[in-house]
Order: C-alpha cells, then structure tokens, then sequence
C-alpha cells in the first residue's frame, strides 16, 4: 500500500520495498536503521522512501567472501 506524502515522494511498507528489491524484511530494516535508505518507523512498523530505495539499489556493491576462509598450511 504506497502512500505519497508531500511533494512527489513515495513511502512504501518493508514487505514492499522486499518484494521490490529482493533483499529480506530485516535486511531492508537494517538499511533503515543505518541510514543507507531513507524511511522512518510509525510504531513498530517501518516506511521506506521508496526513491530512496531505487538509488540504493542503482549504486554498485560489493559482495561479501562466501564462506569460511581457507587456512594456509605451510
């Protein structure tokens, strides 16, 4: 259910912004918590900017190491 808010932005629900974006709810409420997208909580509940979202989800990234290292047995 988005909702515009003021000028032209846009708030979407996490469960939203999830299916947009393909990252986990609590991912996504990580992000917000950090301040790499934009949104605010209401309650418990959290709203995501979604042009916000669309930016962070336009900037490159770099993944994570998959897996435990390997030890060097020398």
């Amino acid at each position: 259910m988005s909702q515009r808010i003021g000028g032209d932005r846009i708030l979407i629900t996490t469960q939203e912004a999830s299916v947009v974006s393909g990252f986990s709810r609590e991912y996504i409420q990580r992000l917000l918590r950090k301040g790499q997208v934009e949104g605010f909580k209401t309650g418990h509940d959290w709203l995501v900017y979604e042009d916000s979202l669309k930016v962070f989800l336009a900037t490159p990234r770099r993944t994570g190491p998959k897996g435990p290292r390997k030890s060097s047995t020398s």
